[in-house]
């Protein structure tokens, strides 16, 4: 992840001055009584300054509400990776969305286990129609797909408590240019939370594999602090969850990264 030119220089000079510290707390933004607190961050955060080198990732959101209620149902997520990161796929099978729309957690993993490019969690309150609500919980695998002729991740969902369930969320991937390079766009149907509300979901993206006999990296990156110096602040990712009632709230996460060692001037 990286920041770049005399903008880059006089954050990395602030830093190392004291003017500034190094943010690596969750960011709380609100729209009326509605909260989402967004974290996330890069594991690990020393790396080589120009050539990219692997790393995982990972972004969370939890939703709350001031006065306790039930908050909007949650229609959209979007996650805007800093452009000094890059997810490449390259020689990595396709899990295919009708393998899994129906499939258990170890069901999904014997069809796709070699697709699979990350995890997660995702929780939720679920009222069923004349029922009292009742939390709801399951583990998130992500595999690597193609939608619509384009990169994109299956977040399979699948509970066992209070009933075994499957959800899956269809993350669109694409690039762009400026500061956040990445952009991760998952649509959450009605099916997903008909009856209930989204508390917290986080996804963690990695993974590492040979391919052609070349070690590779589904995700990776580069600290491009400036010559002569040896860490840097950057705008990690831009996330944002919008809601059924047509409220968008979101955040940008700032991070720190290190030249490793091994790297150094």
């Amino acid at each position: 992840m990286s920041l770049s030119g005399k903008a880059a220089g006089l954050v990395v000079v602030l830093m190392l001055l004291g003017a500034i510290g190094t943010p690596a707390h969750a960011e709380l933004t609100e729209r009326g009584d509605l909260f989402v607190r967004f974290n996330g961050g890069i594991n690990p955060n020393a790396l080589p300054r120009e050539k990219l080198a692997p790393i995982s990732v990972q972004v969370e959101g939890t939703v709350k509400t001031l006065s306790g209620e039930r908050p909007p149902a949650l229609r959209q997520i979007k996650i805007e990776l800093n452009r000094g990161g890059r997810i490449d796929p390259t020689g990595l099978p396709i899990c295919s969305y009708n393998d899994i729309v129906a499939a258990s957690a170890q069901q999904a993993m014997a069809t796709c286990g070699p697709a699979k490019v990350g995890e997660g969690v995702y929780r939720a309150n679920t009222a069923f129609p004349e029922q009292d609500t009742f939390p709801s919980q399951g583990h998130i695998i992500a595999f690597n797909a193609v939608s619509k002729g384009h990169d994109a991740i299956l977040a399979h969902i699948y509970g066992e408590d209070p009933v075994p369930i499957t959800r899956i969320i269809v993350f669109h991937i694409r690039r762009t240019p400026g500061t956040f390079g990445t952009v991760l766009t998952g649509a959450l149907p009605i099916s997903v939370n008909r009856y209930g509300y989204v508390e917290k979901i986080s996804l963690s993206l990695f993974r590492r594999y040979t391919y052609r006999g070349r070690a590779r990296s589904y995700i990776s990156a580069a600290c491009d602090a400036p010559a002569g110096f040896f860490s840097a602040l950057f705008p990690f990712a831009r996330t944002s969850m919008t809601f059924e009632d047509d409220r968008t709230l979101s955040s940008t996460l700032t991070r720190s990264c290190a030249v490793s060692r091994s790297a150094s001037d």
